[in-house]
């Protein structure tokens, strides 16, 4: 997969291209299926597949006094297209010149001109250029003008329920990482360096920690104990993870700590990605260090039995 972080450095004039857009935030079982019908569009009329989306949030831009929460940051994101294989992705950032294009001109000058499109898919609902005038109508009108054909991929309903990138962003809040996952159509992950500690907790409890370092605050989940799995090294390891803030150790801010079952060494400066599968608890402050030791050890046995289960 080749990827593009600025406009100029699109060049594709000699790969006719089947082009999926749109923002993409979550990549949800609703973004999936319209990866999927540009993917198979693609392979039908012979072109490469081309999606083009954002580096950052368009609401950082438009609404920076509301600006929703990060599912993912930028490498999770990266990493799902690659498993999708995409042939280009463009990571453009959004800025005032995005805001200031006219929807015509986006059309002619970016998915004609530069990414040399010729099918074109998107959700129902997408809106593109200045003061979001552009929308699937216009899409559609210009279409017999330009030469491409298109698929507009209507709302994903999964159990009667309207799959959005807002309804992840709920469900993480309130915990709900099981109903988070069914929708997302894979685990929730995130992605980071591990790093040291401040030498207590985990180590002392008995239960060494990585330390997770996120290169940005997408952690959206409620704090608590989590049933996870962890990849480390092309494997998959069974964990518990705490996102929380350490209050028996009156400690500030979000962590993220995984207690990794069968893995022994220090992962300094590892990549490691954790997967969320099931909520234990929400984070408390013990009023004893046996006592958090005692409910950390019920939560390894309770992890365990779940994935006994599976």
């Amino acid at each position: 997969m080749e990827i593009f972080f600025e406009m100029e450095a699109i060049d594709v004039e000699d790969n006719p291209t089947a082009v999926a857009l749109g923002t993409f935030d979550g990549l949800h079982i609703g973004h999936t299926e319209v990866l999927q019908t540009m993917k198979a569009a693609s392979k039908k009329l012979g072109l490469k597949s081309f999606v083009y989306t954002f580096s950052n949030h368009p609401r950082e831009i438009l609404t920076p006094q509301n600006v929703p929460s990060k599912i993912m940051d930028i490498d999770e994101k990266v990493q799902i297209f690659t498993r999708i294989d995409v042939d280009f992705l463009a990571l453009i950032k959004f800025d005032e010149n995005q805001i200031r294009i006219e929807p015509e001109d986006f059309i002619k000058d970016i998915l004609i001109g530069r990414l040399n499109m010729k099918h074109l898919t998107v959700g129902y609902d997408y809106r593109f250029g200045k003061k979001a005038r552009g929308d699937v109508k216009m899409l559609l009108d210009f279409a017999p003008i330009y030469g491409y054909t298109y698929d507009i991929v209507e709302p994903v309903l999964k159990d009667g329920v309207r799959v959005s990138s807002t309804l992840i962003r709920e469900l993480l809040a309130e915990g709900d990482i099981e109903s988070a996952n069914h929708y997302l159509g894979r685990h929730h992950f995130v992605k980071g360096t591990v790093v040291r500690g401040k030498g207590k907790g985990g180590s002392e409890l008995g239960f060494p920690t990585a330390n997770l370092r996120i290169r940005e605050n997408v952690s959206t989940l409620k704090p608590g104990v989590y049933v996870t799995q962890t990849f480390l090294n092309g494997k998959f390891h069974q964990s518990v993870t705490n996102i929380g803030n350490n209050p028996t150790f009156n400690e500030t801010g979000i962590h993220i700590e995984t207690y990794i079952f069968d893995v022994d060494s220090t992962l300094y400066d590892e990549t490691i990605e954790v997967h969320f599968l099931k909520r234990l608890r929400d984070e408390v402050k013990f009023d004893s260090f046996e006592a958090l030791k005692e409910a950390m050890k019920q939560d390894v046995i309770r992890a365990k039995s779940y994935f006994s289960t599976l």
